[in-house]
């Protein structure tokens, strides 16, 4: 290394680890199932509409994103200037924070969940406050008691990544209504179309404080595009928009945008949707009836807590070609078509004890 210094608060953060993705000269990978993909290809509409956008690829896209706000306010009910775009909710969630906070402000998220909250909050000069799960879900509780003086943000993934736990929004409405008014709580809701009972969209108005993120990443299937919104106070979210790198989401990405939210292609993404619950259903019992502990999921995948069997279970998983997560003390398994169940069922060791 040279002469330049990396700045104190970034030494040891670890890179962010992606689910595995099949090498160069895999052929034998028979089922990706450790990115939380949807296994369908984008819509011929989605796709037609990004071949058109193409053709103007030689211009800046609009700074402001005033149609893709429109369509997303048109989508979810919710007034334009409260909704901030981004290159993907990871980006929104590093912004928001970063507006939110200063040097040595606290960021109270729970443990394991996505691993980023903690980036958000180091790249920021704040200080990450991890409280740990309890049985597999947020403990409200510890987190409200752990709130201080410092504390500027709340991070709530629900349901949770890499659990698929939830709360309803009577569980979250009693907790927002302890959270001091001058503390944002974001509802990371990545996986809430999967869910019941969850939609923190309709607790905005009696919480002020509330923003919550979401993505077309997952139950639009288009993670590719790299396509995530914030819906909060639009003062924050003009600043959101301010704080971002400009040009942040590009035409083409815009374009399929646009087309996966109109009425046809939502009603088709809600099929996929629907779809892929029931197959959630049917992995989960396929599962337990083979002796494996599950953990009751509303996302789009299932999370099996194996302790120290965690690294030895998704080895032999990717050994008979089939990729999952090892995250969090247990592996996070993808739901996808029902031949990707069967290749995992086929896939995984038979079990000489009960996993923890």
């Amino acid at each position: 290394m040279g002469s330049l210094r990396i700045a104190h608060r970034l030494e040891g953060l670890p890179p962010y680890v992606p689910g595995r993705r099949p090498q160069g000269g895999e052929t034998r990978r028979q089922a990706r199932l450790a990115s939380n993909e949807v296994p369908w290809p984008p819509q011929a509409a989605i796709v037609d509409a990004m071949k058109a956008a193409l053709e103007d690829a030689h211009r800046y896209p609009d700074m402001q994103y005033t149609e893709l706000r429109d369509a997303i306010a048109a989508h979810t009910g919710q007034p334009s200037d409260r909704i901030a775009v981004a290159n993907g909710s990871t980006a929104l969630l590093r912004d928001i924070v970063g507006v939110l906070v200063e040097a040595g402000s606290e960021v109270i998220f729970a443990q394991p969940s996505f691993p980023y909250y903690r980036t958000a909050a180091i790249a920021n000069s704040a200080v990450p406050v991890a409280v740990p799960l309890v049985s597999h879900a947020h403990d409200l509780e510890a987190m409200h008691g752990a709130i201080t003086p410092r504390t500027r943000v709340i991070i709530i993934c629900n349901p949770n990544n890499p659990t698929g736990t939830a709360h309803t929004n009577a569980e979250l409405k009693k907790f927002l209504a302890r959270v001091p008014g001058d503390i944002a709580v974001i509802l990371d809701e990545a996986y809430v179309e999967f869910a019941t009972d969850v939609d923190g969209l309709e607790l905005m108005e009696e919480h002020p404080n509330l923003i919550v993120v979401r993505t077309l990443s997952k139950a639009h299937g288009l993670a590719g595009l790299r396509i995530g919104y914030a819906i909060g106070d639009s003062e924050v979210m003009s600043y959101v928009s301010r704080l971002g790198v400009p040009f942040r989401i590009d035409s083409v990405a815009v374009a399929g945008a646009l087309a996966a939210l109109q009425p046809e292609q939502v009603a088709e993404s809600e099929l996929r949707i629907a779809s892929i619950v029931k197959e959630r259903a049917a992995l989960t019992a396929a599962l337990r009836s083979r002796g494996w502990n599950v953990v009751e999921s509303a996302a789009n995948f299932v999370f099996l807590p194996l302790g120290e069997s965690t690294t030895s279970v998704a080895g032999a998983c990717e050994a008979n070609g089939v990729l999952v997560r090892p995250i969090g003390g247990g592996i996070r398994v993808t739901v996808g078509s029902a031949e990707d169940t069967d290749h995992l069922l086929n896939a995984l060791p038979a079990l000489s004890n009960e996993p923890c």
